[in-house]
């Protein structure tokens, strides 16, 4: 039996799955045993996700998060609550364990780890095993998706259903002839698509990718194609008509020359900090520009060579990036950093197989000593930055037992990270927008209401410009080391009263 098994290793596919499964195991393991216990409240989305997973464990509407959108901030968070899909990947570990961030954590972790797998499958056929293992483990050893570990956030299962989608798509285009329905396929990549959708709404970028992939390759519409539009568009359907809609992501994008203009010089500028280094900025810069430009020059061969989804894909989640009011930063690139490292890596390959073997031994060592030291330098700086503020420190546990104890059900409060404010005190909260004029800020306290300001001790402008506009009348009535909590009347024939 050992002897079987050990031969099976020795074959070339036996290898190569066992070199995969070893990487991936390795990188899991790392992931999930340096998970932490809390959450930085600043990315208060998690709190978002985990109140929608209660929801619906618990049988109550699926918006209900007590979350009030400011008009002046809509980027902060979508009116109507996020996508459905990734709250109910949460809501077996919230039924099971209640709020315990490292079973919610694992959850999202065991959801990158499937997206490996998934990605080395993508890229084995069109590159060689080292280039599609380099590419793996480049992006799992960045510290961009190293540092977001350890927070509930929706780009892995993302990244999990989006390359899903584009596997099966690859796999079934590879033989489709345009009459074929292929009734099996179709289903499996319309729960996909519709999973990456309900995920995150900016996986519509997928369906027109297929639809220009499978025009290009019939000169009309396959029999497919049209099963595929039909599924993905009724469960597309079911979940706005039963859940919740995309209109708040709607209403943040723009189709304006002027934004796009800028976005585009953000996110490039953003592309560079995949490559932070802790030590050099002019490093960073030169090899990001060389990188990109192989990861570019990859990109346009292919697309003129495969026309496949993957590459419309990518133009399309990019313009509905460029679009957005909203600049997510590095966060928005993570769903197109596997492709950015794989077609790099692809690239750099084909200009040294022009080369000899010896110098094409030295520039990959080269490369990865210089991907090396750049990644440990990064690493490094992040861990000497100073703690964030998390959910489970004293002073923001002093401040929601506080507001818990001191507040009615009914009362709106304002927060700078309303979210997770919402989950640990069940109140009604909304948000000043950060630099916004304190007439602005009057007018939507007056429009919800508010009776509530909570001011972190490093606020932005706007929290500081109301309380000193005099148009609201303010009493300190909660203090601590990082919160002051006021009780505020904007009537001015109504004075302020402590709770």
């Amino acid at each position: 039996m050992g002897y079987r098994v050990n031969a099976m290793y020795l074959r070339p596919g036996g290898r190569k799955l066992f070199f995969y499964s070893v990487c991936i195991l390795a990188v899991g393991l790392a992931y999930l045993l340096t998970l932490t216990a809390g959450h930085v409240i600043a990315e208060d989305d998690f709190a978002g996700y985990i109140m929608h997973a209660a929801n619906l464990v618990e049988g109550r509407p699926y918006t209900a998060i007590h979350y009030i959108a400011n008009p002046d901030a809509l980027w902060l968070a979508p009116a109507d609550g996020y996508p459905p899909v990734y709250p109910l990947l949460l809501a077996p570990a919230y039924k099971a364990w209640g709020i315990n961030f490292r079973a919610f954590k694992a959850v999202t972790v065991l959801c990158f780890v499937v997206f490996l797998a998934i990605f080395s499958a993508l890229t084995e056929k069109d590159v060689s095993i080292s280039i599609s293992v380099a590419a793996m483990l480049l992006l799992a050893c960045n510290p961009v998706p190293w540092e977001l570990h350890d927070y509930l956030v929706s780009e892995f299962p993302y990244l999990m259903f989006s390359f899903a989608s584009l596997l099966v798509a690859r796999q079934v285009y590879a033989e489709l002839r345009a009459e074929e329905f292929r009734i099996g396929s179709a289903f499996l990549l319309s729960l996909l698509l519709y999973a990456s959708y309900g995920t995150r709404t900016i996986g519509i970028a997928l369906l027109p990718a297929l639809v220009v992939a499978d025009l290009l390759k019939f000169r009309r519409p396959s029999r497919f194609l049209i099963v595929v539009l039909a599924l993905s568009s009724a469960l597309i359907l079911g979940q706005t008509v039963l859940l919740t809609t995309t209109k708040g992501y709607l209403m943040a994008l723009r189709l304006s020359g002027q934004t796009v203009a800028r976005n585009m010089l953000f996110y490039s500028k953003t592309l560079s900090y995949v490559w932070a280094n802790g030590f050099s900025k002019m490093a960073q810069i030169v090899f990001a520009l060389l990188f990109t430009a192989l990861a570019a020059t990859e990109f346009v061969r292919r697309l003129w060579a495969d026309r496949s989804v993957r590459e419309f894909y990518l133009l399309g989640y990019l313009a509905i990036l460029f679009l957005w009011t909203a600049e997510i930063g590095l966060r928005g690139l993570l769903p197109i950093l596997p492709l950015y490292f794989a077609y790099g890596l692809a690239e750099f390959r084909r200009i040294l197989a022009a080369v000899a073997p010896r110098a094409r031994g030295i520039a990959a060592v080269l490369l990865l000593l210089f991907v090396g030291a750049t990644y440990a330098g990064e690493l490094r700086k992040i861990s000497q930055e100073p703690t964030k503020a998390n959910v489970n420190d004293p002073a923001p546990q002093q401040l929601f037992a506080f507001l818990r104890t001191h507040t009615e059900p009914s009362e709106v409060l304002l927060f700078i990270n309303p979210r997770a404010l919402a989950l640990y005190t069940n109140r009604s909260v909304g948000s000043l927008a950060p630099a916004e004029s304190p007439e602005d800020s009057f007018r939507f306290v007056k429009s919800v209401n508010a009776t509530v300001l909570v001011e972190p001790v490093s606020s932005p402008p706007a929290w500081d410009d109301l309380l000193a506009s005099k148009k609201i009348k303010a009493v300190e009535v909660f203090c601590n080391s990082q919160y002051r909590v006021f009780r505020i009347a904007v009537n001015e024939g109504l004075p302020a009263q402590p709770p």
